[in-house]
């Protein structure tokens, strides 16, 4: 036999061998190998069954926000041929908003149909001079991870402007200038930051605007810098 005969010899050999061991593994832990392959087709129907069961509880809980945004965005109206919801006075709309948003964050505390219906909440709070009540809820939606936190963030840098504590919305703006957002981009923040300090430090307004106007880039950002810069004093 020659060394390349050989050397096939032995391959075919190895080849073998694993098959066999690998088979008579199979027939030796036959219990075994049907229960690892129960196992995994349990996990795999429990994270289908998971999955769909997500999906459920997601339509319900929009369903939920749908129905009080119904309540929100309705009109006032004493016309006795209105379509849909409405009504008669907006003192009446605003209790009934309230308590359709109220419900909803509760309910679905922690998911992203709870944190919006806590931060239409808190707009409506706000609305109302609830100011103390608006920031609290402002907080909650701003340190939660879903996508309204930043949005939440904004809203309660602007509260606290028009409250005079400048100082805390400047905290806020300028994390979401370092970590800007789908939702609320650097030039966004760079800008609200500007506003909110245009009385206290005008200088530094200004600089932060002056550095958006590139017109060559951004030309829509370079407008609302502008814009901005005629509220500078």
């Amino acid at each position: 036999m020659t060394r390349h005969e050989l050397k096939e010899q032995l391959q075919h050999d190895a080849f073998r061998d694993n098959v066999d061991f690998a088979v008579g593994y199979a027939a030796a832990h036959r219990k075994q190998v049907l229960r690892g392959a129960a196992i995994l087709l349990a996990v795999l129907a429990i994270a289908g069954l998971s999955y769909a069961v997500y999906r459920y509880q997601k339509s319900q809980r929009q369903q939920a926000l749908s129905a009080a945004l119904t309540i929100a965005e309705a009109p006032v109206t004493t016309e006795p041929n209105q379509i849909g919801k409405a009504f008669a006075n907006q003192q009446t709309k605003d209790l009934a908003a309230i308590k359709a948003m109220s419900d909803v964050a509760a309910k679905y505390n922690g998911t992203e149909e709870g944190d919006a219906a806590q931060y239409y909440l808190a707009g409506l709070q706000a609305n109302q001079g609830k100011y103390s009540e608006a920031e609290k809820n402002l907080k909650a939606v701003s340190d939660s991870r879903s996508s309204f936190s930043a949005l939440a963030k904004v809203a309660l840098a602007q509260l606290y402007t028009g409250e005079g504590k400048t100082g805390q919305a400047k905290t806020i703006l300028e994390g979401l200038v370092s970590h800007p957002t789908a939702l609320v981009s650097r030039e966004q923040a760079t800008i609200l930051l500007a506003n909110a300090v245009k009385t206290s430090d005008p200088k530094r307004a200004k600089q932060l605007l002056e550095s958006l106007k590139k017109p060559d880039e951004r030309p829509a950002v370079e407008r609302a810098a502008n814009q901005s810069l005629e509220n500078v004093k």
